[in-house]
């Protein structure tokens, strides 16, 4: 049943180990009838409210980081999620134009990190703040670079400044001490982020002094140890190619796993990984670690067994896994994960035959979406789970696949176009064919061409123009090509020109001249009417 506008419900949120409380505002955005807006309230409790609580609840206001005065006011998609509970009903405390969409009901995620924010040092945000909502851009250059340089409004840091500034500290230190090399960094109010891809000296005891800094990319380090404890990191993305022992800090929200991992790394996190969402690249993990984990997303999954899911991550109750597509054994095994509350499954393609556990395996599942897995699984879950629906599961199943299709679209990197709502079976299909003559022109001409870069340039751009130019066609009657599509289109003709880079060193050898890739790239934006 839809909710009304006026309801107000509640749910607990275990990092604050604190009830919270929304209201709903609408029901029916402009261009979804079935949507409805929701708005989180100021309200916190250990107990389930009073009336004179739920009298006293006003729109909750969170001025974090860049925010200021900020409501998290989303228009959302029902069903209302079972943990929610139902308390009351006043009037709706705003009338306004919703503008935005979210995916999730919030469940008290914001009063968390207005809470961490309030835990800074409050000169270190009076400072943030001024920068930030100053009205005027401070561009007082803090370190001279050629084409790029640093200034006290810079927000993101990356390796060839950080570099440049432990140099030039060590060139200083032999006149006068200098309390850090990343010292001069600390004259940047709004530096919020920082991207490593070499070991630079010092960074990490730096960032302990810089609880501003929330967020963090780490490759190329090489390191047995990393060590982010101290840091008031909120995400972190970190290489683990020869990686031994990583110690995540408190408060970490999101990792992000790149690179190698070795089976003997072992990663230690804040009650057992209880608080992370963990992005994992194409592989299962290998390591040891995060026996608490909640949230686990796979991403490019070629082949997976559900098995090593359920066994090194019992407590999930978050479960993406997005193929490429993908072929995952043992799904029967995710019964295992009887704390699950979202599973959600794109390209994914387990033998024939597989079911998937049914509603009493997953008493607190509250969404199952699956997207391009074979018809007759979406037919079983369909079946299966029709009556949890009217319990408040939210179900959705798109795009079932017939076999043929696996066939067909294992090397189409447009393969999700085919069953969207805005692009037509016969666009789906052009794109892929586009794809496909780009790729073996491309691989052709980087095998006959290997040996002369020039040559071998000019028939790549022209294999690069022919492909924007059909996407040109493809999208000039009905302009179907948005953000999304016009990033894939330039993601796949990566792929072609990268495959095409290994032909020519595979029959060249390395010691040939490189292409010049940019410059072949650059025929796309030469002609690109999308």
């Amino acid at each position: 049943m839809l909710p009304t506008p006026g309801d107000i419900y509640v749910v607990h949120n275990n990092r604050l180990d604190a009830y919270v409380a929304v209201q709903v505002t609408q029901v029916g955005s402009p261009d979804n009838a079935r949507l409805v807006a929701v708005m989180t309230l100021d309200w916190t409790g250990q107990h389930m409210p009073d009336a004179a609580e739920l009298d006293a609840m006003r729109p909750a206001h969170f001025d974090f980081m860049f925010w200021n005065a900020h409501r998290q006011h989303l228009w959302i998609n029902p069903p209302v999620p079972r943990r929610f509970q139902h308390v009351g009903r006043r009037e709706p405390l705003v009338q306004e134009n919703v503008k935005t969409y979210g995916g999730q009901w919030p469940d008290g995620a914001m009063h968390y990190l207005q809470r961490r924010w309030n835990g800074i040092d409050a000169d270190i945000r009076s400072r943030f703040k001024a920068a930030a909502h100053g009205g005027q851009i401070d561009n007082t250059v803090v370190l001279d670079m050629d084409q790029f340089p640093v200034t006290r409004a810079t927000r993101r840091l990356g390796t060839q400044a950080l570099l440049q500034a432990v140099a030039q500290a060590e060139a200083e230190a032999q006149a006068q001490a200098q309390p850090h090399p990343l010292s001069i960094f600390d004259a940047l109010p709004v530096l919020t982020a920082i991207e490593a891809t070499a070991p630079i000296p010092g960074l990490l005891p730096w960032l302990r002094t810089r609880p501003i800094i929330n967020e963090l990319i780490l490759s190329g380090q090489n390191l047995p140890v990393i060590d982010l404890r101290g840091t008031n990191l909120m995400r972190a993305s970190v290489d683990v190619t020869g990686v031994r022992e990583l110690y995540l800090n408190d408060g970490l929200s999101i990792l992000t796993l790149t690179g190698t991992a070795n089976p003997d790394l072992v990663i230690h996190a804040e009650d057992g990984g209880r608080w992370l969402t963990l992005y994992l690249q194409a592989a299962a993990p290998v390591w040891s670690g995060l026996p608490a984990l909640r949230a686990l997303h796979l991403h490019g999954v070629k082949t997976l067994d559900a098995g090593d899911i359920a066994r090194a991550f019992p407590q999930l109750d978050d479960l993406r896994v997005s193929g490429a597509p993908g072929v995952v054994n043992g799904l029967e095994r995710l019964a295992d994960l009887g704390a699950l509350e979202s599973l959600t499954l794109t390209d994914v393609f387990p033998p024939d035959g597989t079911q998937l556990p049914g509603p009493a395996a997953w008493p607190q599942l509250e969404s199952l979406w699956l997207a391009s897995v074979p018809a007759a699984l979406a037919a079983s879950v369909k079946a299966v789970y029709k009556a949890e629906v009217k319990r408040g599961l939210s179900l959705s199943v798109r795009q079932p696949r017939k076999p043929d299709w696996l066939a067909a679209n294992l090397d189409n990197p447009f393969r999700e176009w085919d069953g969207s709502e805005h692009i037509t079976a016969a666009q789906a299909k052009k794109a892929a064919t586009l794809y496909r003559k780009a790729h073996a022109d491309a691989l052709k001409q980087a095998a006959e061409l290997a040996t002369q870069p020039a040559p071998l340039a000019d028939a790549l751009r022209a294999v690069v123009l022919a492909y924007t130019k059909g996407f040109n066609t493809l999208d000039r009657r009905t302009g179907f090509i948005e953000t999304v599509e016009r990033e894939q289109i330039y993601v796949a003709l990566m792929g072609i020109l990268d495959a095409a880079e290994a032909k020519r060193r595979e029959v060249a050898g390395d010691g040939a001249a490189a292409l010049d890739l940019d410059a072949i790239v650059q025929a796309m934006d030469d002609v690109r009417e999308f």
